[in-house]
């Protein structure tokens, strides 16, 4: 009898260790995946605060100054100008290359970068003269890029934001919006460029209007210049959202200027970007955190349950 009650003992101190082995490796799993998502907080963090415009204003063309901007034509010949938005994040170089894949991951300046670049499709003329030139960029969570355009879901911010700016060849071309769609990438003639028969052009503005969740009646003809910028939606399965503007010889004023920030800002947190981009990855970490400390406590309580039937045992 004894024997058989020493075995069952050690049967229950072998389940005891190997139970407490196996919280220990759990809690070391979460505590690694808790550091590996602050990393990642982190690293999505800087990864949409270097795609910010601020890092690029110093190239900025202004009526005043090219110099900087020929500078950064210099560094890149893929520089082909310049698109601004008034209200918006959109104030980026544009560039553009042999194909549509290579500055989904390399910056205006030529160097690797997740955050990519805004650029032209690779069949249009780089002086956006063509009947429609068709611009991509990434959407990104803290407006980065063409991260801002879901704000064109809403009517009030459409209608206050309808202009920008094109600089290229020399010269400011201005950008008055007209349409936004949200479409599926694979079931739409709006991505084939240049269209160039007046036919297709007709049919490419009827299509607009007709696609299109807003749309403004200005003048249009297929003699005008349309810029299509495109990004990345979650709204709908391979979704995208297009916004549309008519390039003309009339330039617009920046009602929405402010003051930039100082270059040795740059480098400083920017708390909206910040919850904008780690919401989600904050409420993983908490409940990350609340499963270690369960744990833990488990195993605490554990212990004290272990201490104290060993503690009657010794008394018996």
């Amino acid at each position: 009898m004894k024997r058989q009650n020493a075995e069952t003992d050690r049967a229950f101190r072998i389940l005891d260790i190997c139970n407490e082995l196996l919280n220990w490796i759990l809690i070391i799993i979460l505590v690694v995946l808790f550091c590996y998502g602050t990393y990642g907080i982190g690293d999505s963090y800087m990864l949409e605060e270097n795609a910010m415009p601020e890092h690029y204003e110093i190239y900025r063309p202004t009526e005043e100054d090219y110099g900087n901007f020929d500078e950064l034509k210099a560094q890149n010949s893929d520089v082909c100008g310049w698109i601004t938005i008034y209200g918006t994040h959109v104030d980026y170089p544009v560039v553009q290359s042999e194909d549509n894949s290579t500055y989904l991951m390399r910056n205006p300046r030529g160097e690797y970068s997740l955050s990519g670049s805004i650029f032209m499709d690779y069949m249009n003329q780089k002086d956006f003269s063509d009947f429609n030139t068709i611009i991509y960029g990434h959407h990104m969570d803290g407006g980065a890029m063409f991260g801002d355009f879901d704000q064109y879901l809403d009517q009030s911010f459409a209608d206050s934001h309808l202009y920008g700016n094109i600089f290229t060849n020399g010269k400011d071309y201005g950008l008055e919006l007209f349409a936004f769609l949200e479409l599926d990438a694979y079931n739409t003639g709006l991505y084939v460029t240049p269209v160039q028969e007046v036919s297709r052009k007709e049919q490419y503005l009827q299509e607009i209007e007709d696609t299109a969740l807003w749309y403004r009646q200005i003048s249009l003809s297929t003699e005008d210049r349309l810029v299509v910028m495109s990004t990345c939606t979650e709204n709908i399965t391979n979704g995208r959202h297009i916004l549309i503007g008519k390039l003309s010889k009339q330039t617009y004023k920046d009602t929405y200027k402010k003051t930039l920030k100082r270059n040795s800002q740059i480098d400083r947190i920017d708390w909206g970007i910040f919850w904008k981009t780690s919401m989600k990855r904050l409420g993983v970490l908490i409940l990350l955190l609340f499963s270690i400390l369960l744990l833990m406590a488990v195993e605490r309580s554990g212990k004290r349950k272990k201490t104290k039937n060993n503690s009657r045992k010794l008394e018996n």
